[in-house]
């Protein structure tokens, strides 16, 4: 009875208020809340059905979100049902001239404005420009997934993690040649960076945010890094290779990034959380920095594998999946602090990464990726590719077909 009261109370005054236009009367910590209606954005996806993109596709069709995605069709792990069904496709290859998709011509046409649009896609620069091109004067922001591999490219002055303004081109013209023809995709992903800014000051082009990401883990990685050194600790009694490092990436420490951390936060950033960092540059990463002997380690420890040794030695033929770039780690202070960048802290996503994995190993729809693996490790690993079959059946109870070694 009191808390009916105190409503009647509370409906009263409002209406008072709003009679005799004393809406200030109403302490505003006490005033009823007014529902927003929810408007979904428009969003054009360069991409968005690989390692990265699937996810972030996933959370902002979770959030209500109109989706269009641009790529060759192609879907991988299980993206076929958690992202497909949800999202407008349309079919076009950037290495081909942009008037030959002729779907998405017409989609930009019959489009007045574009909310944003997230580009994990783009690897040359003629290609964003003719992006720009096609949506100019409809987008309001234009998310560009970049890599810490634009820093190889660089002339870096000081030993500590990169920083975003450490990705100047050397002044040299034969010392760039150099560098770019050593580091090709750093040379392309920075120039599409360059070109971003060069059209947005320029031609007026949309607004940005540039996500530079280091090696990227979790989830349903098309590389497939991860889970090959997971398969080569759990199978390693029956393989002939060693798990081995490189000596000289014994002490290097190395930034990592965790998927879902990337696309939690381009969700976030489609949502307008963050209105500092427009036309900004950000390295993300995870605040723990390891080194690739940690990392297996970590692994090691984490799937129970006392017996499983990693050895290091300078041969050049040693296997090595991470990390891709020479330069070192990146800096994360700035987008800690524009972005609030809080990543997830690294035994977290060790354990959920490798258990990840050896559940997948098992997915009946996740034939293809499996079948990949087992192909890598038969290649790679062993002379005697039956002996991968045997370890799949001993460690993971899979049964395959029986085949004999040939004598």
């Amino acid at each position: 009875m009191h808390k009916l009261c105190v409503y009647i109370a509370r409906a009263m005054l409002s209406l008072v208020c709003l009679l005799f236009s004393l809406c200030p009367c109403l302490p505003l910590g006490r005033a009823m809340a007014v529902e927003v209606p929810f408007v979904p954005k428009q969003i054009l996806i360069y991409g968005g059905n690989g390692f990265i993109g699937t996810s972030t596709a996933e959370r902002l069709i979770e959030a209500g979100h109109n989706l269009t995605l641009i790529n060759r069709g192609n879907w991988y792990w299980d993206s076929g049902f958690t992202v497909t069904p949800f999202v407008k496709l349309i079919k076009c290859d950037r290495m081909q001239a942009i008037d030959k998709c002729t779907e998405l011509n017409d989609y930009i046409t019959n489009t007045e404005q574009i909310d944003a649009v997230i580009d994990f896609s783009a690897y040359h620069s003629q290609s964003l420009v003719d992006t720009l091109d096609l949506v100019k004067g409809k987008v309001k922001l234009y998310i560009f997934i970049s890599t810490d591999s634009v820093y190889d490219v660089c002339h870096k002055n000081h030993t500590e993690p990169s920083l975003e303004t450490d990705s100047v081109r050397p002044i040299s013209a034969e010392v760039r040649e150099k560098l770019e023809a050593k580091e090709s995709y750093g040379h392309r992903k920075l120039l599409c960076e360059e070109t971003l800014a060069t059209y947005r000051q320029e031609k007026n082009g949309p607004p940005y945010v540039i996500l530079r990401l280091p090696d990227v883990v979790g989830p349903r990685d098309n590389t497939y890094r991860w889970w090959i050194y997971q398969l080569w600790m759990k199978l390693r009694p029956y393989l002939e290779k060693d798990v081995v490092i490189p000596s000289h990436l014994e002490k290097r420490p190395m930034s990592l990034v965790y998927v879902n951390d990337v696309a939690d936060l381009i969700r976030n950033i489609v949502h307008g959380l963050f209105p500092a960092a427009t036309d900004q540059i950000f390295n993300l990463a995870q605040k723990e920095l390891i080194t690739l002997k940690d990392f297996l380690e970590d692994m090691k420890k984490e799937l129970n594998l006392t017996d499983v040794n990693i050895a290091v030695n300078n041969k050049p033929d040693t296997i090595r999946l991470f990390p891709s770039v020479h330069v070192g780690p990146v800096d994360t202070t700035k987008a800690e602090k524009i972005l609030r960048w809080s990543p997830t802290k690294w035994e977290t996503v060790l354990r959920l990464t490798c258990d990840y994995y050896e559940k997948a190993i098992k997915i009946v729809y996740f034939d293809r990726v499996r079948n990949d693996m087992i192909r890598t490790m038969q290649t790679y690993f062993t002379s005697k590719p039956y002996d991968v079959i045997r370890g799949l059946k001993a460690v993971y109870g899979l049964q395959y077909p029986e085949q004999r070694d040939e004598l």
